[in-house]
């Protein structure tokens, strides 16, 4: 497949990237992955493992991405849906993927609140303490050498609110239960990253300030007791005409993980067709704003470690939650790629960031 078949809108100008004392040309048609293996940078995408069987889908993955994240494939209710009986089969799949064609993975996720119900079940501290020792021991050294990065956990605050996500975890264990994730990890796999990955850090408003001074707080308790934690990330689900980047309260909180030694991801971004009638500015050309000014920020404040988009082409993507009409014309999140496999301005904004690094 001649991969200017999906990139046939993006610009002909030539990008230049410095490799040692040389410059080197690359194509503006070439996907990004060109650009950003030259960079030495992790570049990745959700991924279905639907995807991988589609030879489209999987060439725009190719093309594009150096890392890949299995979108539902490792999380607790597609390994471990009975007590102690692991599948790993979708998994392995995704991995051998990424192993064929030279890409990372990045490993999504250990502890959610979301868990199988007899996860939920559990009313005693010692069993909660072992069933995720268990899980995090056998998953985690099961992809020692093919997973180098996990979301250890995800989501501890409330989706709208600065405050610890009640769950089974946190009832039992108290907020204790973050620092324990983060050794069960690093005890199965030292050598991994190790992520604390939440919404909204990257947003403006008061409540979203108050996520990014929380989890900040989380993070400077974990650093003072030698917790090993790596990195934060910020999920980046954007949602135009709703939400709008906070450029000074994001690059102070990245600046301010910096100063602790700990660095961001850029883990699920995308965003949403759903609130585009709030803002009359809007136009298709301003994803790329969106896209491009996330990353900028995380890199010039940061330590950036990696962005992941949240899939790359809206034919393959999931439907929006918030699609409940199928013939509605806003029905997936909006990616990289269109219904039809044409780039959106997205790619121009992620290269542009990319590129200036």
């Amino acid at each position: 497949m001649n991969r200017r078949r999906f990139l046939a809108s993006v610009p002909l100008a030539l990008l230049y990237v410095r490799t040692g004392q040389a410059l080197a040309q690359v194509p503006a048609d070439a996907g990004l992955r060109v650009l950003a293996d030259r960079k030495s940078f992790r570049f990745g995408s959700a991924i279905d493992l639907q995807n991988i069987n589609d030879a489209i889908a999987s060439e725009i993955y190719i093309d594009n991405v150096n890392s890949i994240t299995p979108r539902n494939e490792l999380k607790w209710s597609a390994t471990e849906k009975r007590p102690g009986v692991f599948s790993f089969g979708s998994a392995d799949r995704m991995v051998a993927f990424a192993r064929k064609n030279n890409m990372r993975v990045y490993g999504h996720t250990l502890i959610w609140y979301r868990v199988p119900g007899w996860v939920s079940d559990i009313t005693d501290a010692k069993t909660i303490q072992a069933t995720m020792n268990r899980h995090i021991k056998q998953v985690v050294t099961r992809y020692k050498n093919s997973i180098d990065a996990w979301d250890v956990v995800n989501e501890p605050l409330e989706y709208d609110a600065p405050d610890l996500r009640d769950c089974v975890f946190r009832r039992l264990l108290g907020d204790d239960y973050i620092r324990m994730s983060f050794d069960m990890a690093h005890q199965a796999n030292p050598g991994a990253t190790l992520v604390l990955n939440e919404t909204h850090l990257e947003k403006k408003s008061d409540v979203f300030e108050q996520k990014r001074a929380r989890i900040l707080k989380i993070v400077e308790d974990l650093v003072a007791k030698k917790t090993p934690i790596n990195a934060v990330g910020l999920q980046a689900h954007f949602r135009p005409g709703l939400d709008r980047i906070d450029p000074e309260g994001m690059g102070r909180f990245c600046a301010a993980l910096k100063d602790m030694g700990v660095g961001v991801f850029i883990t699920e971004l995308d965003a949403s067709c759903h609130f585009l009638n709030r803002d009359k500015a809007f136009t298709p050309a301003s994803y790329a704003d969106i896209f491009g000014d996330v990353i900028t920020v995380a890199a010039e404040h940061g330590d950036l470690k990696g962005v992941t988009v949240w899939g790359m082409s809206e034919k393959y993507g999931e439907r929006d939650e918030k699609a409940t009409d199928p013939a509605a014309a806003c029905t997936k999140r909006v990616n990289l790629y269109d219904e039809n496999n044409t780039p959106r301005s997205a790619v121009d904004g992620i290269r542009r960031a990319i590129e200036a690094m």
